[in-house]
């Protein structure tokens, strides 16, 4: 189906208030990752008391796996609070850190795009 806006995810109303925004072409600086590595990685709201925002005005999330090359579901704001739920190292040594978007949808994010930078819980 290719990448969606989050805003197809929930409600209009809940979109509009959790500060959903259109593709951009900034990617994650991340180093790509082969196909087979886009799976699905364990997760748990471990850390669900760290909120934290994205550093750009539109930061991708991927809910396959932690690895820049997964296909990207949505982008988020920089003023979209999130929910940390717990952070991965990656087999190419880059963290991830699994987020909530309140009341909606959820996925994997480079660190390097979060304020503060990841969660402290491992998953």
């Amino acid at each position: 189906m290719g990448k969606r806006y989050l805003g197809m995810w929930v409600a209009a109303g809940v979109a509009a208030a959790a500060g959903l925004v259109a593709p951009t072409t900034a990617e994650a600086t991340a180093p790509a990752a082969k196909a087979r590595d886009c799976r699905a990685h364990g997760h748990s709201a471990k850390d669900n008391v760290t909120r934290g925002k994205a550093t750009k005005s539109s930061i991708p999330i991927r809910s396959e796996g932690p690895y820049a090359d997964c296909e990207i579901d949505g982008y988020v704001d920089n003023t979209t609070t999130l929910v940390y739920h717990c952070t991965t190292t990656n087999d190419l040594g880059n963290k991830w850190t699994y987020v909530r978007i309140p009341g909606s949808f959820g996925g994997w994010v480079y660190n390097a795009n979060l304020s503060p930078s990841g969660s402290s819980k491992s998953c």
